[in-house]
């Protein structure tokens, strides 16, 4: 098929990698007049693995080109107990660090020189429908994906629990103790991830925070009084689209489907899931697969929510109004299933440890029995299991 991707930003990239693979012709409509924040992302090995399988562009590629560094996984600071931890990815896989004004041009200038997608730079505000086909400014697509931003309509969820709304960005001229790790530091007000660039010898830090239990002066404040300068703040709501799939013509993906926070890399992670849901439905456009993958899609952004709780509801060593707030609501939706109840999860992760995690007995959103023995462990400093 023919697909229309509106935007140029990383889930755009993500959406048209996927569609690539999967034997789809991408057109990408960009708006040249819209500029992107600048800010450093983390990834999981999906990725990394999506770019490879459609590219055959490596991390160690993007390390030697100076875009990346080396992910081997999560460090944790003062949540839970306190205790430092890390949560690494299973067996051999990698991810990578990037700053988006780095990697997104140079992905896309490989895209375009390679001619796997033509780059139409044009705004787009809509669509219509042609008999079968779709039109977008005067060209005929097979169906469109908009990754291009918020769109400015009700047809928004909020999310089940809240938790950081706010971020002020900043750089430190060295590396934390650990230079192949995210670092997820846990905060009075909320929690700050530090991103290590071992080339460049720096750290690209992100100071996050809500903005309803503490104003963004407050926090300025307090960063500055620690020798801490800012050099961009930026805020959003956290919210999920109604549907993935707006019609047989048209679905969303990226910022424009979904965003609820940066925790453990699982926006991208998850924007790839939805990039394949949507090629799932191109295979059959019918009414049924259809409902049943936005049927999908909502048991997805559960699962997701689920995954934010998991790690919220062990709190961190700061007894203060953001983290009891989020963590007594995160135990709430915990105690809704099984696997909240830490008795039965301990006996979920010793049966599926047994059987060398075949089993998924104690799986909790996207992570499975090493992922959740990981985490667990760490936040209750209990090494037992």
């Amino acid at each position: 098929m023919k697909i229309a991707i509106v935007g140029r930003g990383t889930s755009s990239i993500i959406t048209s990698l996927t569609c690539i693979s999967r034997g789809h012709e991408v057109d990408i409509f960009y708006d040249p007049n819209t500029s992107h924040i600048n800010v450093g992302e983390s990834t999981t090995p999906h990725l990394a693995n999506l770019i490879y399988k459609t590219l055959k562009i490596s991390v160690h590629d993007l390390v030697q080109e100076n875009i990346a560094s080396i992910k081997t996984g999560i460090k944790f600071k003062n949540w839970g107990n306190g205790e430092d931890f890390l949560h690494n990815f299973a067996g051999t896989s990698i991810a990578f660090h990037f700053e988006n004004k780095k990697l997104n041009p140079f992905l896309n200038n490989f895209l375009e020189k390679n001619n796997l997608v033509t780059y139409i730079p044009e705004r787009v505000e809509e669509y219509s429908v042609t008999l079968d086909y779709i039109t977008v400014n005067g060209r005929f697509y097979d169906f469109v994906i908009f990754c291009s931003g918020w769109e400015n309509k009700d047809d928004y969820l909020n999310p089940i629990f809240s938790t950081v709304n706010s971020a002020y960005l900043y750089e430190k001229s060295n590396l934390d103790e650990d230079p192949l790790h995210t670092i997820h530091k846990a905060t009075e007000d909320g929690w700050e991830f530090g991103l290590p660039f071992l080339k460049n010898k720096i750290t690209k830090c992100g100071y996050l925070f809500n903005r309803d239990n503490k104003s963004s002066e407050k926090i300025k404040t307090s960063l500055l009084s620690e020798k801490i300068k800012p050099y961009e703040y930026f805020e959003w709501t956290p919210r999920y689209a109604k549907r993935i799939l707006q019609n047989r013509y048209c679905a969303y993906n990226g910022n424009r489907l979904f965003f609820i926070e940066p925790l453990q890399a699982l926006t991208l992670y998850y924007t790839i899931e939805y990039s394949n849901m949507i090629c799932d439905f191109l295979e059959n456009r019918n009414e049924f697969n259809f409902h049943k993958i936005n049927d999908n899609y909502h048991y997805e952004m559960w699962a997701y929510q689920l995954s934010l709780a998991f790690h919220y509801q062990f709190g961190s060593k700061f007894d203060s109004e953001f983290w009891k707030n989020t963590q007594g609501l995160a135990k709430e939706f915990m105690s809704k299933i099984p696997n909240g109840n830490f008795q039965l999860l301990e006996e979920s992760m010793k049966t599926d440890l047994k059987f060398n995690g075949e089993t998924s007995y104690s799986r909790i959103g996207c992570f499975g029995v090493y992922d959740i023995k990981q985490i667990y462990e760490g936040m209750k400093n209990d090494t037992s299991y």
